[in-house]
């Protein structure tokens, strides 16, 4: 999946709003399953990392949830 692979190694709460935000424009996603991502992705879950451990760890459970969207 090329939207998968775009993400990289790391990504930042910012920039995974983004991809969510354009997901819900192009209606690959529903409003629920945005939130869901946003929440599973926000800061306040890796709250006690430090900034480049939280991007690398929710670049993992963004790319992880896509990849579980697309096969149901």
């Amino acid at each position: 999946m090329h939207i998968v692979a775009s993400v990289g190694d790391k990504i930042s709460a910012q920039e995974v709003s983004i991809f969510i935000s354009n997901f819900l424009s192009y209606n690959m996603i529903t409003p629920k399953d945005a939130k869901l991502l946003k929440v599973a992705t926000s800061d306040n879950v890796l709250v006690s990392l430090d900034k480049e451990t939280k991007d690398k760890i929710r670049a993992n459970i963004f790319k992880n949830m896509l990849i579980n969207l697309v096969e149901d």
